[in-house]
């Protein structure tokens, strides 16, 4: 179980990088795919919170789940920036 753990582990990790890139990199449309990656970082995450938490895996605070959690918002606080600027300046 914990080998299937690590692994869910190192995909919310690298959803969560790539969306934070994705974010990051100017390209056409890519706050959209960053979203769509933190979409799948958030989803990953929370299975291995889920499945870290019953099952009682690991007693440490930050895991890699969190991680994900954390890289996987930052499309959404991005584009939260956005909006909130845009309606300043207006």
């Amino acid at each position: 179980m914990e080998k299937k753990l690590n692994i869910i582990g190192y995909i919310c990790v690298g959803f969560g990088i790539l969306a934070a890139l994705l974010c990051v990199i100017p390209v056409a449309f890519g706050v959209f795919y960053a979203v769509f990656a933190g979409f799948l970082g958030m989803v990953s995450s929370s299975v291995y919170v889920f499945i870290d938490t019953k099952h009682e895996i690991s007693k440490k605070r930050l895991t890699p789940g969190v991680y994900g959690m954390i890289l996987s918002s930052i499309p959404i606080l991005f584009m939260l920036a956005i909006v909130v600027i845009a309606k300043l300046n207006q």
